[in-house]
């Protein structure tokens, strides 16, 4: 061999280096200062919607700082994925502005040799958003449940907002409207309670002022009310209305959540798990589900047995005279009964399994999207050509936005078994893995797309109107 032959292979691996050295150091400026910007914007939004409930409640400075950062761990994958995107459409939205991205071309890069390193590195990222998504976050996850759990047994006030009244899965049965809490002494003012625990009746209290605590094994939630009224309806007579007044009332409603606590460990739920211990629940699951399935085949083979000897003068349980009307409907009854517990065991059954898959699929789904948005960032600020924190954001955002909704609309169908888990969680990642594909080859034959010049005409008219505004 000549030293000719030699000199384009090294060429090419010494202008592949050059761009791989250039495209990294330029992506990661970008993904570090998207990850802060992300991160602190979803940190202010925690903030503004528990600020209520963690500051001027009597905690502690050390109390507040452990949940925020046990919170920061669901923040951390979210954000993970998204600051993949905005680097990819800054940066090489920034380069194709500065022409580039033009001179690469030039010199033989073609955009896929410039886009394999975005995705190398998102690729790292991915694993290590995944590793973050199996081992930390379903611990912070934990953690923080029961710190707020150790808060609300330490100020059962805090259950109750002021101004707001409390959900069925806070207290079940119950509506609780206090329109002045102090936490400092669980003490309550201007309480209405409305009671629908009990079927056919509908009860309301009222009182000027009252105390909350838990019982003993914090099963139970006690409310004492002083100087009330109660109010009381029968569905079956509603004309019969009652109304007394009290001096002191006491109100015990079930408390749920809190009961599980021994030695500061509770029972864990599918977004606490790892993956493998979500799996554990998955296999149990299907093992239960299919002996409740067995239990109601086998109901169903009785029921058939129990009606094939109709045809007898006699049954096991019933004499001859008695009529075949009688023994269908001794027969049914209890049947029927058998059929509804065994559906609606194979129904919780499913829904816990389905529960579960989900929250599995979306360990491996959510860090997937880091490759795929690296796909669609890199091509897309390409056809863009708009540089800034305005621009990548911006573009980023809606894409993001659609991700999320795809993701979110998805668990909702798959919990509710529209559509199966694997679906509910990774169709968002196929639907915008193609669209990747597709900005892709449409910049790599740098044939701008719709959505591309729609964006620059936008920013166009923006910067044009706010220059007209300063002359004027």
């Amino acid at each position: 061999m000549t030293s000719k032959t030699l000199s384009a292979p090294y060429r090419w691996w010494k202008i592949s280096a050059h761009v791989w050295d250039y495209i990294v150091r330029e992506t990661m400026a970008p993904f570090l200062m998207a990850l802060s910007v992300i991160m602190f914007v979803f940190l202010l939004q925690f903030l503004m919607r528990f600020i209520d409930r963690i500051v001027g409640r009597g905690l502690s400075l050390w109390t507040i700082v452990e949940l925020i950062v046990f919170n920061l761990a669901w923040m951390v994958v979210l954000a993970v994925p998204m600051a993949v995107l905005v680097a990819g459409v800054m940066a090489f939205g920034s380069m194709a502005a500065a022409n580039e991205l033009t001179a690469m071309k030039a010199a033989g890069v073609s955009l896929g040799r410039m886009l394999f390193p975005v995705l190398v590195l998102s690729a790292l990222i991915a694993v290590f958003d995944l590793q973050f998504n199996n081992i930390i976050l379903p611990d912070a996850n934990h953690r923080a449940k029961d710190l707020m759990t150790d808060i609300n047994r330490k100020k059962p006030s805090l259950i109750i907002e002021p101004g707001t009244f409390t959900t069925e899965d806070e207290i079940p049965g119950y509506s609780i409207l206090a329109r002045k809490t102090n936490p400092m002494t669980s003490d309550l003012a201007d309480v209405t309670i409305y009671d629908h625990a009990q079927p056919g009746m509908s009860r309301v209290m009222t009182a000027k002022t009252g105390h909350v605590a838990f019982t003993p094994d914090f099963r139970n939630i006690i409310l004492t009310l002083h100087d009330g009224e109660m109010h009381e309806v029968l569905a079956q007579q509603p004309t019969d209305y009652r109304r007394g007044h009290f001096g002191t009332y006491i109100v015990e409603v079930p408390a749920t959540g809190y009961d599980f606590m021994h030695e500061g460990e509770s029972e864990r739920s599918g977004r606490e798990l790892s993956a493998d211990d979500l799996m554990k629940k998955v296999h149990a699951d299907e093992a239960a589900r299919s002996r409740e399935v067995q239990l109601l085949r086998q109901h169903l083979i009785a029921f058939a047995s129990e009606l094939t000897s109709l045809s007898a003068k006699t049954t096991p349980s019933m004499p001859a005279k008695t009529s075949i009307g009688t023994r269908m409907r001794t027969i049914f009854t209890p049947l029927q009964l058998n059929l509804q517990n065994d559906q609606n065991t194979i129904e919780t059954t499913q829904e816990d399994l389905d529960n579960y898959l989900v929250e599995t699929h979306k360990k491996y789904a959510i860090p997937a999207s880091c490759i795929i948005f690296a796909l669609i960032g890199v091509p897309l600020g390409a056809l863009a050509k708009r540089s800034g924190v305005g621009a990548g954001t911006g573009l980023s955002i809606g894409f993001f936005v659609l991700y999320w909704v795809f993701l979110i609309g998805g668990e909702k169908l798959a919990d509710r078994g529209v559509i199966t888990p694997f679906w509910g969680m990774w169709g968002g990642d196929l639907i915008l893995f193609i669209v990747g594909i597709a900005l892709t080859w449409r910049a790599a034959v740098e044939r701008p797309t719709k959505i591309a010049k729609t964006i620059k005409e936008f920013w166009s008219a923006t910067f044009a109107r706010k220059k007209e505004l300063k002359t004027a």
